[in-house]
């Protein structure tokens, strides 16, 4: 249906832009021929620049011809380019349509190919772009509870599931789009992505606000200024990710590898870094009122300066990094 009215829209463009052309068309012919052709008549003879009459409309008639010639080629490129436009954005159009259907299958391959159509229409289209984000991010929210099946006879019910390979695909386009064409942040608040593989994924600026990010791989991620308020990241790796001016409040991080992940400027007011791999993170300007540690790793941890230090870590004071001091280290609270 959406498809036949597509298609009836377009020829009704069409059909009323040509009958405009023709009647553009037949009125500045006239123009050129009576009215026009007998004022310049009279300008040439009057000027004596034309002795007799008849030539002097002929000359005039000749002149007024050639620039309605060249006049009717650029109304004539103008059409085109409209009419270009025009079928391009019923291309377009489309495409979309299609993809959306796609998406609503019930086979996965079908599925996983809407997701990737969607996405080179979001690239061909800068118009289109954050619609297309905002689609992927519902679908992502709306399926991610939806674990995928176990494989047949498997009989290991203690095997974690993994993410369905259509939100895996999902996530992947989300995480490479053209962040430049962001109108609003992508949504993904409450999503279930544990053990996603965001690897070198670009997150940046999105809601992932109580998100269960357990066991997923952020290696490499940008997730500057994301909000990760709530957000479970137990278990996850976040090696050398970029967490500048993140939301991590309340955030899980109990076991997370943070290896050498930038945390400047970052929010991790009550969050539970218990457990966590901080070697080489970078703290520095780093909010940490209430943050819980207990048995992390802060070797060579760049600590933000005026914070208490974890109990059993010095601060190299030429530096601002942690290493370990002679006592153990033991639970502790940020102040």
């Amino acid at each position: 249906m959406l498809e036949r009215w597509a298609a009836w829209s377009r020829g009704t463009r069409w059909l009323v832009g040509g009958i405009a052309a023709v009647v553009v068309a037949v009125a500045v012919s006239w123009w050129l021929l009576v009215p026009a052709t007998d004022w310049l008549t009279r300008h040439d003879v009057g000027s004596a620049k034309v002795s007799n009459l008849q030539s002097a409309r002929d000359a005039a008639r000749g002149r007024l011809l050639t620039f309605g010639a060249g006049l009717f080629a650029a109304g004539a490129l103008l059409f085109t380019a409209r009419n270009f436009a025009l079928s391009r954005e019923g291309q377009v159009t489309d495409r979309y349509t299609k993809a959306i259907e796609q998406l609503g299958s019930d086979k996965l391959d079908v599925r996983i190919g809407g997701i990737y159509a969607l996405e080179r229409i979001a690239r061909d289209s800068a118009r289109d772009h954050p619609t297309v984000m905002e689609v992927l991010a519902a679908f992502i929210r709306e399926h991610s509870h939806e674990q995928a099946p176990a494989p047949e006879h498997d009989t290991d019910q203690a095997r974690p599931r993994t993410t369905r390979p259509d939100l895996q695909a999902a996530l992947t386009v989300v995480g490479r789009r053209d962040v430049k064409r962001d109108i609003r942040r992508a949504d993904l608040a409450r999503a279930d992505l544990s053990g996603a593989s965001l690897t070198y994924t670009d997150l940046s600026g999105v809601d992932l606000t109580g998100a269960d990010l357990s066991g997923a791989s952020l290696i490499g991620a940008d997730l500057a200024l994301a909000n990760l308020n709530g957000a479970d990241l137990s278990g996850a790796r976040l090696d050398v990710a970029d967490l500048h001016g993140a939301n991590l409040d309340v955030a899980v991080l109990t076991g997370a590898d943070l290896t050498g992940a930038d945390l400047s400027g970052a929010s991790l007011l009550d969050a539970d870094l218990t457990g966590a791999d901080l070697t080489n993170a970078d703290l520095t300007g780093a909010r940490l009122t209430s943050a819980y540690f207990a048995g992390p790793n802060l070797t060579r941890t760049r600590w933000p300066e005026n914070k208490p230090v974890p109990e059993g870590w010095k601060l190299d004071t030429s530096s601002g990094l942690l290493n370990p001091s002679d006592t153990g280290s033991g639970p502790a609270e940020a102040n």
